[in-house]
């Protein structure tokens, strides 16, 4: 008698015990909201291998506990068979398998391949703002690489350090793409050096070590340069980008100024100020502190009328408007 449908005497589930990670098909897939009587249920199905005859195929599955870690799933099988409605009822024993995956095992045996150390210079250290955007950013990072099939993707510690930051990482790979993003974010230095630690498979093993070393400058100060008023928008390799306050016209400083170009303060600071009167070049505001009046340059094509608030930043010239 022809068999409708084919599958193996015993379905494994296997989950990882930690995360919840599900592997499928000897690859860790990501956890999902699904129960493990979901995926036993799901798992059942998948192990079916239906007949290439049979035609417009109905399945239901009744899926039965029969144990801590074990069910059974009820099947029945109902279709077109070469032109005959035919059915059939199958049973397939599903056990729930529970260990630790690879990454939770490695991440348990304080397993790492590279550090990153950012840290500040000689001039200025890391900001409380600058720290907590990092480990956000490392955080996704890891995140982003791990839902892309990395499973040394993770951040086995992160510690504040003085001067700094240390994120301690699953994989080389990881620690290169993070230096750089923070290079590219924050501008600055990076080095790379490498100990032998080892060898697998007649195979050097190495751990790296990553250092940014972050510039003078930081994303948001405002500088006077060439008798005007920038700000910091961002880095391209040794220059640095930055806009004027009075046109918005952008330009870069090379590396030499920007170790030399003073810096008035950071558009992070800025503060609420009402506008007591205004004509095309000053603007007359109320000190956000004092609440005495005070004159700033008014910004090219700024449209504001009295009454309005403007965002600007006590510097020692003055108030500059954003």
């Amino acid at each position: 008698m022809t068999k409708l449908a084919s599958f193996p005497n015993m379905v494994e589930v296997v989950i990882c015990s930690v995360c919840g990670s599900r592997q499928i098909k000897g690859r860790w897939q990501l956890p999902d909201s699904s129960s493990v009587e979901e995926l036993a249920y799901q798992a059942a199905e998948e192990a079916l291998c239906l007949h290439e005859d049979l035609s417009e195929p109905h399945i239901e599955v009744d899926l039965r506990k029969i144990g801590a870690t074990r069910y059974q799933a009820d099947i029945d099988i109902q279709g077109n068979f070469r032109g005959q409605g035919v059915s059939e009822h199958c049973e397939i024993p599903i056990r729930i398998k529970m260990v630790a995956c690879e990454r939770c095992s490695r991440m348990a045996g304080k397993y790492f391949e590279s550090t990153v150390q950012l840290r500040g210079n000689a001039v200025r250290s890391m900001t409380q703002r600058e720290i907590e955007e990092c480990k956000k950013i490392a955080q996704d990072m890891a995140d982003s690489g791990y839902r892309g099939g990395d499973y040394l993707s993770f951040i086995q510690e992160i510690k504040e350090v003085k001067g700094g930051l240390d994120i301690i990482l699953g994989s080389t790979q990881l620690g290169r793409r993070m230096a750089r993003a923070f290079v590219e974010r924050y501008g600055g230095k990076l080095l790379e050096t490498a100990k032998l630690v080892g060898k697998k498979d007649s195979r050097d093993l190495y751990r790296s070590t990553l250092l940014v070393r972050l510039p003078r400058l930081r994303r948001g100060d405002i500088v006077s340069y060439r008798g005007a008023h920038y700000f910091v928008t961002g880095f391209d390799g040794k220059t640095t980008i930055i806009t004027s306050l009075r046109e918005g016209r952008r330009c870069s400083m090379s590396e030499e100024s920007s170790e030399t170009v003073g810096v008035l303060g950071n558009k992070n600071d800025a503060k609420a100020a009402m506008v007591i009167s205004e004509d095309d070049d000053v603007l007359e505001i109320m000190d956000p502190e004092t609440f005495r009046a005070a004159l700033a340059a008014r910004p090219r094509d700024l449209a504001v009328k009295p009454g309005e608030e403007v965002s600007v930043v006590r510097t020692a010239d003055g108030f500059i408007v954003l």
